[in-house]
């Protein structure tokens, strides 16, 4: 039996923890105790492999991306901080606003609009000074 079959493939699951906890792959070839190149060769040879570390990269991609839209919510619609001894309150604030409703609802705060009259359609730009809320 070779070193996939023993160490890497039945911690298919330890390795999916330790990469979705924020473990980088890099140190993944001496948690199993094998080489880096072993590592490498098992990745590129072995499809079920590949697959886990990309279905973690994805998963962690999604994570990143859910949390950023978060922290841009919250900072468009304001939020309370405390610290303990005493709660203040950010307030909302306008860019992170513009930029979420120009994100969500493009057809209604997009900078461009297109009019049409009859056959001509007319593009309507508006001037970066009208941009600025």
């Amino acid at each position: 039996m070779d070193l996939y079959e023993s160490n890497v493939k039945p911690s298919f699951d330890a390795i999916r923890d330790f990469l979705l906890s924020g473990g980088p792959e890099k140190d993944l070839p001496q948690k199993l105790g094998i080489s880096p190149g072993s590592f490498r060769r098992y990745r590129r040879d072995h499809q079920e492999l590949a697959a886990l570390l990309e279905d973690c990269r994805e998963q962690l991609s999604r994570l990143a991306d859910d949390q950023v839209e978060a922290a841009l919510f919250r900072r468009a619609t304001g939020y309370d901080v405390d610290d303990g001894e005493k709660s203040r309150h950010v307030p909302p604030d306008v860019k992170a606003a513009v930029f979420w409703l120009k994100n969500r609802r493009p057809e209604s705060w997009r900078d461009s609009r297109e009019v049409s009259l009859g056959n001509n359609p007319i593009r309507i730009e508006l001037a970066p000074e009208e941009k600025e809320v």
